[in-house]
């Protein structure tokens, strides 16, 4: 081999040996070799050199390859938590026609990502700090972790031109006369077990197909289970086909009808329930001039269900249900200016297994206060 002025280079036999043995140790060490073992391959490798040594400059010799693979492997990890974070934002946008309302935290990112040691968070900062010096995300003044995504491809708002009209849907017990829904809007029913809430869903169903086009989502029924449902409502069965009527128990963003009224009983998270608020997000990110109504389960005594409050994050109309009482916990539309429907509460009774019937207070009153 010759230099760069031509000459042969000189050969040392003995650095040769010296780099394949470091490179050799190196790649023992990343593949989990242990402290007692790296120590005993390099007494081997200093008996073999008659090279003098005693036990503690072998063993400060061995932590200095396993301090240098810690060290090189946080880096690894820091750089593939920078990844993990820009496809956990991509996650939560890419189906989004426009960001500019959309906002991200950190703590929601330790969650999904389940970072939870401290160098796991301070390398996510730093992902979240490097997206923003990249244009990618912004920080949300007086919101402490909280960003707000940047694209390119966002969407300004077009307020001048939108279209006002409130979508067309009716509820039982008349919740509808207390909140306006508009178009793009995702409503949450969380019921407990056997609370009535598949009874509220199916008469929504009933009170809208005639004028929308109306897709049912069961997650736990089956034909013969729905049509005895249905053959409570006294109804031949042949009206019921104007809803659509589908078995599904996940990635309902990805099946839902844009623009039409889709009623999904009910969103399945069998672990992992800080999940749901994503989920609930892409079914947001999928509608158009469409409505999901999306039924969760809850905890008896709790108004919000599995999920807790991520779940009211992108409900412009949250409802509790509860045997005997439908409360609403979020109407952020009021129908009328005067009327706080925050709170409110109504007591039935079911008829039949199929029909509400609205149990007045003894003035006659029906939605009420606590």
């Amino acid at each position: 081999m010759l230099d760069g002025n031509g000459y042969p280079l000189e050969f040392d036999q003995k650095k040769e040996d010296e780099f394949l043995r470091e490179i050799t140790i190196q790649a023992l060490v990343r593949n989990g070799a242990s402290r007692f073992q790296v120590i005993d391959i390099l007494r081997k490798l200093c008996t073999i050199d008659r090279v003098d040594f005693t036990e503690d400059e072998i063993g400060a010799r061995a932590d200095k390859y396993l301090r240098s693979e810690e060290i090189m492997g946080e880096t690894a990890r820091s750089r593939s938590i920078q990844t993990e974070v820009e496809k956990w934002l991509s996650s939560n946008t890419s189906n989004s026609p426009c960001y500019s309302s959309l906002l991200v935290s950190l703590h929601d990112c330790y969650l999904d990502l389940n970072l939870r040691s401290p160098n796991e968070k301070a390398s996510c900062r730093v992902a979240f700090k490097r997206l923003v010096e990249k244009g990618k995300i912004e920080p949300v003044s007086n919101r402490s972790g909280q960003y707000r995504y940047l694209n390119g491809n966002i969407d300004e708002l077009d307020f001048m031109n939108a279209d006002t009209t409130p979508f067309d849907i009716r509820f039982p017990l008349g919740v509808h006369e207390l909140v306006e829904i508009y178009k793009k809007s995702v409503i949450v029913l969380a019921g407990e077990p056997n609370a009535g809430k598949t009874a509220f869903l199916l008469n929504l169903a009933k009170k809208n197909m005639l004028s929308q086009d109306v897709t049912y989502y069961s997650s736990e029924m089956g034909a013969a289970e729905l049509q005895i449902r249905l053959k409570k409502f006294n109804r031949p069965l042949e009206e019921w086909k104007k809803v659509k009527w589908v078995a599904r128990s996940g990635d309902f963003d990805k099946a839902i009808n844009p623009n039409g009224l889709n009623i999904i009983d009910y969103l399945e998270v069998a672990k992992d329930f800080y999940e749901i608020g994503g989920l609930l997000t892409n079914i947001f990110n999928a509608l158009d001039q469409g409505v999901a109504v999306v039924g969760l389960q809850k905890p008896p005594g709790r108004d919000v269900g599995v999920g807790g409050a991520r779940t009211l994050d992108k409900a412009r109309l949250y409802l509790s249900i509860e045997p005997g009482i439908l409360k609403i916990v979020k109407g952020k539309i009021w129908r009328q200016e005067c009327v706080n429907p925050n709170g409110m509460y109504i007591r039935w009774l079911l008829g039949g297994g199929a029909n509400f019937k609205i149990q007045p207070d003894n003035d006659g009153s029906t939605w009420r206060k606590p």
